[in-house]
């Protein structure tokens, strides 16, 4: 087999972008630490050029996964290609397929499933008899069913033989180790937790540190009870003295329910709305405060950034974001206060932001620097000798 691409590297899309976001760290830090290496990412994920930044990453862009919430549960939707979720799924897996078969990638490191969403990456995994495919699981699991299926073991026991775990059991403990161990029949190699923000500042090195921003918060996607949470937040920000500073609001503006509390956050002088994007992560830095979601990329990104956070769960029924959050509030300083979307009160989010202006957090000793290991992981894989130098 004559390769033409490394590492073909293949991120889950549909709602959220921690799946994306831990491929792209990914993807950068080989790049970064194996320049002569050749790395192609492959995902639907509209923003992942946002998210790439300023790094030196190639990708490919798939017709994108719409994901709808009803009552704490995922359940797909049409996207913006108009295509319904399940034919999308097949159409996905024939360009999948065709992909591997062209650049006959000699490591290809799935995230989240064996089997890709929709069973998409099931005809890449059967006609691929060359390439060494590797599996990348978040810190917290879940109650996901495609990841703790018959159909995901078997898949698995047939055509991988690596896995990736993106956590620190010195913080989770070892048994969601022991429990992908005993599902994949497989030790997983512990590569600690990956975060986009610190494999960025290796890129980004003018990063701002004085924290003059009061500031920002994140708000990636829109769910049920977003819009009324926005609301709250407005009412939030806009109570507090332009003395403490600017606070900037992240969001996606070219989600149609975003225009609707757009009015909410203008009338307010210390409030600017900002467009997802790479300047997040440098806002992140300058800021001394931040109300994030709880998911994985969010919680590695304020922790890396050291800033104190509030952070709000949506309440999805397969129970990650809660047990996470819990977990890592017991070991990082960066998250103050943790609160159900659905849930939370103005009052509440103000004393949280007022206490999070207050904190110093404080050193950890969290591996936070997954992304590298990982990389380093990938390249002996993929022929590199002296990958762990």
């Amino acid at each position: 087999m004559k390769s033409i691409i490394d590492i073909l590297i293949y991120a889950h899309d549909g709602r959220g972008l921690g799946h994306v976001s831990r491929s792209v760290a990914i993807g950068l830090a080989v790049r970064r630490l194996f320049p002569h290496l050749s790395v192609l990412l492959v995902t639907g994920c509209g923003a992942t050029a946002e998210l790439i930044g300023e790094g030196e990453l190639d990708w490919i862009k798939l017709p994108s996964y719409k994901t709808k919430i009803s009552c704490g549960k995922s359940c797909g939707d049409l996207g913006p290609s108009n295509i319904d979720d399940k034919v999308l799924g097949t159409v996905r897996a024939e360009s999948l397929s065709d992909l591997v078969d062209v650049y006959k990638p000699k490591v290809i490191l799935a995230d989240h499933t064996p089997q890709g969403k929709h069973k998409e990456l099931l005809r890449a995994v059967e006609g691929s008899t060359d390439s060494k495919w590797v599996l990348g699981v978040r810190a917290v699991v879940g109650d996901v069913d495609k990841v703790w299926s018959e159909l995901s073991a078997d898949t698995f026991t047939s055509r991988y033989s690596d896995i990736l775990w993106y956590g620190d059991s010195s913080v989770t403990g070892s048994s969601e180790l022991d429990k992908l161990s005993k599902h994949f029949q497989k030790i997983p190699f512990e590569a600690g937790y990956v975060s986009r923000f610190k494999e960025l500042r290796n890129i980004v090195t003018d990063v701002c540190t004085h924290k003059k921003l009061a500031g920002v918060v994140s708000i990636p996607w829109s769910g049920e009870g977003t819009s009324v949470l926005l609301e709250k937040v407005a009412e939030v920000l806009g109570g507090f003295d332009i003395s403490e500073g600017i606070w900037k609001v992240y969001m996606n503006h070219r989600d149609p329910r975003a225009c609707g509390v757009k009015k909410s956050f203008e009338r307010h002088s210390n409030v600017y709305l900002e467009q997802l994007g790479p300047s997040f992560l440098t806002d992140l830095a300058n800021s001394r405060s931040a109300i994030i979601y709880g998911g994985y990329n969010s919680l590695t990104d304020v922790m890396g950034a050291g800033v104190p956070s509030v952070v709000l769960l949506r309440g999805m029924k397969d129970g990650e974001q809660e047990e996470h959050a819990a977990i890592l509030s017991k070991f990082s300083s960066a998250i103050v206060n943790v609160f159900p979307e659905d849930g939370v009160t103005v009052e509440a989010l103000r004393n949280s932001l007022e206490k999070c202006l207050k904190t110093k957090v404080e050193p950890s000793d969290m591996v936070l620097n997954g992304a590298a290991n990982a990389a380093r992981y990938l390249a002996e894989l993929a022929g590199v000798r002296d990958a762990n130098g």
